[in-house]
């Protein structure tokens, strides 16, 4: 399943091939931090699967509610 780098519902990069190289993609791109010791984006950046809609537009999968 492809990743991109989103804010909001916002595709913002292209579909890369894994959650790490989409990881990678933003921390080349200057938006990530370290908080704590811990890698994190910047804030409203997520890191999201993505899907075509019926128009093949990518969305976000939304993540799941628990």
């Amino acid at each position: 399943m492809p990743y991109a780098l989103f804010d909001d519902d916002q595709q913002l990069s292209k579909q890369f091939p894994t959650k790490d190289d989409a990881w990678k993609h933003a921390d080349e791109a200057g938006l990530v931090d370290v908080v704590d010791g811990k890698t994190v984006l910047e804030d409203g950046y997520t890191i999201q699967p993505c899907r075509l809609d019926e128009n093949g537009v990518p969305v976000a999968i939304p993540p799941a509610v628990e």
